[in-house]
């Protein structure tokens, strides 16, 4: 029998969130001149302005050395902080640091947080522990094997849940192992797969758009809705 998520939108929430720390990791197209920029893009930039100031004065108060970057330690305490879904001071477990560490320190890999990393680290740690039920219930419904993980063919019928119970082809599952699969172990673990998630839907947006308004196979929940935005997204406008 089909597995269904009574939260779907909660998971296509999650994703859209996760999708935009992969966007932030892409980088950003070069700045237009004032004159050809409209006021709402003008309000964005200073919107943006406002919350890179956040991102250095939570810079400024974790890192205790001063030496620029937050180092493992004090992005333990930054996670600790931030974490609302666990008793106050619970810490990270050592995977779910490893996990923020090695997703976030792409631009500057130096085994440490730096300024142009720190919000990309900070979204991404909002949407893990505010999905933490939803990607255990995956876990316990597709983790045939076990290990805490999900190897490519259950991630396989993990996506095809999500697909409304149509056939994924083994090309799109592993595209979606390969964008998800930060440790390189050839699984997906339970941080993992807020990515696998992010990477699906990214996906079949991709094909809605392409399709024309032709129906699609690749999704066939029914549901006609746009996903949310980053920017309805709360870590979106707090740090």
């Amino acid at each position: 029998q089909k597995v269904q998520f009574s939260c779907r939108w909660r998971f296509r929430f999650m994703a859209a969130a996760a999708a935009a720390v992969v966007a932030r990791r892409q980088g950003k197209m070069d700045a237009s001149p004032c004159e050809y920029v409209s006021p709402a893009r003008l309000a964005a930039m200073e919107s943006e302005l406002a919350e890179a100031k956040k991102m250095s004065k939570v810079m400024k108060k974790y890192d205790v050395n001063k030496s620029g970057k937050l180092e493992k330690d004090q992005v333990r305490r930054l996670l600790t902080d931030l974490d609302t879904s666990t008793p106050p001071n619970t810490p990270p477990s050592d995977e779910e640091l490893n996990f923020i560490m090695r997703l976030a320190d792409d631009k500057c890999a130096n085994d440490a947080i730096d300024l142009s990393e720190l919000k990309t680290a900070i979204t991404a740690w909002h949407v893990y522990t505010t999905s933490r039920q939803d990607i255990e219930q995956a876990l316990s419904k597709f983790d045939i094997s076990n290990n805490g993980k999900l190897e490519e063919s259950e991630l396989k019928e993990y996506l095809q849940n999500l697909n409304g119970g149509i056939e994924v082809p083994d090309s799109e599952v592993a595209w979606v192992m390969g964008q998800a699969d930060i440790f390189g172990d050839g699984a997906v673990s339970k941080h993992e797969l807020i990515l696998a998630t992010a990477a699906w839907f990214a996906n079949v947006e991709e094909k809605k758009s392409r399709c024309c308004g032709i129906k699609c196979s690749a999704f066939t929940d029914g549901d006609k809705k746009p996903p949310p935005t980053i920017m309805s997204h709360p870590s979106a406008n707090d740090a």
